[in-house]
C-alpha cells in the first residue's frame, strides 16, 4: 500500500487540476484521494493505540499472575 502522505499530495493536485481546468471529475478523485489517505492514516494510527493498549493490559495481567503466584506459594 503507497504512503497516504503521498497520496493526500496527488489528490490535492488532482483536485488543484480539476478546478482549474473545469473537470469536476478530476476534482471529485483528487478529494476522493485525500479522504481514503486521511481515512488509512487514522486507521494506522488507532492499530498502533490498540496494540500499545494490548500490551499494557497483557503486561499488567502478568503483574497481577506473579502476584498471586507468590502469595500462593507464600513468596509475598
Amino acid at each position: 500500500m503507497s504512503d497516504p502522505r503521498i497520496d493526500k499530495a496527488k489528490g490535492k493536485i488532482k483536485e488543484a487540476v480539476g478546478k482549474v481546468t473545469g473537470d469536476r471529475q478530476l476534482e471529485a478523485e483528487g478529494q476522493i484521494e485525500q479522504a481514503s489517505a486521511t481515512v488509512r492514516e487514522k486507521a494506522a494510527d488507532l492499530k498502533a493505540d490498540v496494540a500499545e493498549a494490548v500490551g499494557n493490559v497483557i503486561e499488567r495481567v502478568g503483574s497481577v499472575a506473579a502476584d498471586l503466584k507468590d502469595k500462593v506459594t507464600g513468596k509475598g
